[in-house]
């Protein structure tokens, strides 16, 4: 039941009493009442589900080259660092995107920025499958990571906005089943496109081969999702904050009639916090406003930085971006070029089918690199299909996601954060490190399995404790500020990987272990809760 409301010298309680009477006449309610009459319920679902889809959407955006990279390797002949650098191309949009999609959304509001952003994605995506040169499938890839960080990262805003403190955690913390799902779809899709009879099936000797299919279906989540959301409100929240409260009360009526199966005219708020003041604003007072509002953000910026540099703070910040940097070097390389690395070993037992040698992930690559330097028609009877296996290896290192994913919020209510993090770097970069030293591919699934369980819910801890250790003027910034180094890190750890990759090996692999582990053991530096500083 919503909480009683208390307005001056006027006390209303229950809304099932006193047939609905109005809340708030004579003054204002503020979000966290209004959304608690409306209620949580059916909307919310509806809610979820689409923003769900729309974050599986993000993952399948997001990881879709994994499974382009050895499959169009024939079309533009494909070195490993060509590779590299095309893996790094979405992650440089994505490093773009992050503050131009936040600036939209606070002017236009979540929701108008979200389909902007999904629509960009699928527009980039379906003219990607159609080019011909890697220079503009690579610029369109780029706009692709442009796009889908904006509905990546406003997701969470834009679910967020409908719910009370009370649900809000509750609710997105779902959402991370949904990048899960996401990624765990992916295999199958590619498999239907991409083995080797459905190779032989669509490729009909057209420059439009069954990878350019497979990013095209990949690029209809979006277009279906921007669709879907179209039909959704915009956040309360963001009307509020523009002061457009007929619009904000609408949509709280939609969520009351929804959840309640009442009529919308039956919600109890009749005022809203702020909207007396605001009935007789005209736009040149709004606009005067918006720039005062502007001059004082600037403002609280310079201000936020400034104490970013006070000692303690500059020293915990460092530790989140380098931490971040690692984990995302390690991460977002090697979940990349996982199919590659099994399609590689796939690969390695046709040309060696009598090779019982213990196999690791270096020894193949030197072989696939030195069978193709002595076979110099390799591209001429290049193989665009990847063996069954790579899919059903690639869908095995996704499920291994949903237990950490699931089991989080008790992990880190009874063991803590900080525990979490530090555990689960170490061992993840240790698991880096065992790559080198695995004698089987089943070895190296099992290691590339307990990887993707444990970074996979890496950055999340690490941004819950970003939010826990900084307070509320200097949050934005950090997280801000971390996310970006954790971009970048992503970005060196392709253009490594895929430079090294075929000369060696070795090296990239333990530079990733070292990384983690080193993370892991800067993280042991960042105070536990009891002792977080807080600005005065």
């Amino acid at each position: 039941m919503p909480p009683n409301v208390t307005c001056d010298d006027e006390v209303y309680v229950d809304v099932e009493f006193q047939k609905e009477k109005d809340v708030s006449r004579d003054c204002g309610c503020d979000f966290e009442t209004a959304i608690s009459y409306a209620g949580t319920g059916k909307f919310q679902k509806v809610l979820l589900a689409v923003s769900g889809v729309i974050y599986a959407t993000c993952a399948i955006s997001s990881t879709t080259l994994s499974f382009v990279l050895p499959s169009a390797e024939c079309d533009f002949s494909l070195s490993s660092a060509d590779k590299g650098k095309l893996s790094a191309v979405p992650l440089l949009g994505m490093l773009f995107g992050c503050s131009i999609w936040g600036s939209i959304a606070n002017s236009k509001g979540r929701r108008t920025a979200i389909i902007l952003a999904l629509s960009m994605d699928f527009l980039a995506a379906f003219i990607s499958s159609f080019v011909q040169s890697y220079v503009l499938f690579a610029i369109c890839r780029f706009l692709n990571g442009f796009g889908i960080i904006g509905a990546t990262s406003l997701v969470f805003s834009y679910l967020g906005e409908f719910l009370s403190v009370k649900d809000r955690d509750k609710y997105l913390g779902k959402l991370e089943i949904f990048w899960n799902i996401g990624v765990i779809v992916l295999p199958g899709v590619a498999w239907c496109f991409l083995n080797k009879k459905a190779v032989q099936i669509f490729d009909d000797g057209s420059d439009f081969s069954p990878w350019r299919i497979f990013v095209l279906v990949c690029s209809l989540p979006s277009l279906l999702s921007a669709i879907s959301i179209y039909f959704l409100p915009e956040t309360p929240k963001f009307l509020i904050s523009k002061g457009q409260f007929k619009a904000a009360k609408t949509v709280f009526q939609k969520i009351y009639s929804c959840n309640t199966s009442r009529h919308a005219e039956s919600f109890p708020i009749r005022m809203l916090e702020g909207e007396g003041n605001n009935n007789g604003m005209t736009n040149s007072k709004v606009s005067i406003s918006d720039r005062n509002q502007f001059t004082e953000s600037i403002s609280k910026f310079c201000g936020s930085v400034r104490h970013l540099v006070y000692e303690q703070y500059f020293k915990y910040l460092t530790i989140t971006c380098l931490a971040d940097f690692g984990l995302m070097a390690s991460y977002y390389t090697l979940v990349m070029w996982f199919p590659e690395i099994f399609d590689r070993f796939s690969q390695y037992h046709q040309r060696f089918p009598d090779d019982h040698s213990a196999i690791s992930v270096c020894v193949v690559s030197q072989a696939n690199f030195s069978s193709n330097i002595i076979d110099q028609s390799a591209m001429e009877t290049c193989d665009p299909s990847i063996a069954n296996n790579v899919f059903f290896d690639t869908l095995i290192i996704g499920l291994s996601c949903i237990p950490t994913s699931v089991s989080l919020s008790y992990l880190m209510y009874k063991v803590g954060k900080k525990s979490v993090l530090v555990f689960s770097l170490i061992l993840s970069g240790i698991s880096t490190l065992s790559l080198n030293w695995v004698s089987s591919v089943g070895q190296t699934l099992a290691l590339s399995c307990i990887f993707e369980a444990l970074t996979s819910i890496l950055e999340a801890i690490l941004f819950c404790v970003v939010v826990d250790l900084f307070p509320t003027s200097l949050r934005a910034i950090a997280l801000t500020t971390t996310a970006t180094c954790g971009r970048m890190g992503a970005i060196f750890g392709n253009l490594i990987f895929g430079a090294l990759l075929d000369l060696n090996c070795v090296v990239p692999i333990y530079l990733f272990g070292i990384m983690l582990i080193v993370s892991g053991l800067l993280c042991i530096a960042l105070p536990r809760n009891e002792n977080y500083i807080t600005l005065k």
